[in-house]
């Protein structure tokens, strides 16, 4: 699953927080900072699917 979050340069504390919140629901998330565009910044947050859990 990704979530793309756009963000001006005064939410990056709000960022931070999606960001963390993401991480201790799914420790394998990844985070990918993406150059900026049309005024805002770009996060992608990207979570990897579970294992199969049955036999």
């Amino acid at each position: 699953m990704k979530i793309r979050v756009a963000y001006t340069g005064g939410e990056q504390d709000k960022k931070k927080l999606l960001e963390e919140a993401a991480k201790a629901l799914f420790p394998d998330t990844k985070v990918k900072e993406t150059a900026p565009k049309d005024g805002f910044l770009h996060t992608v947050l990207t979570v990897p699917k579970p294992g199969n859990t049955t036999k």
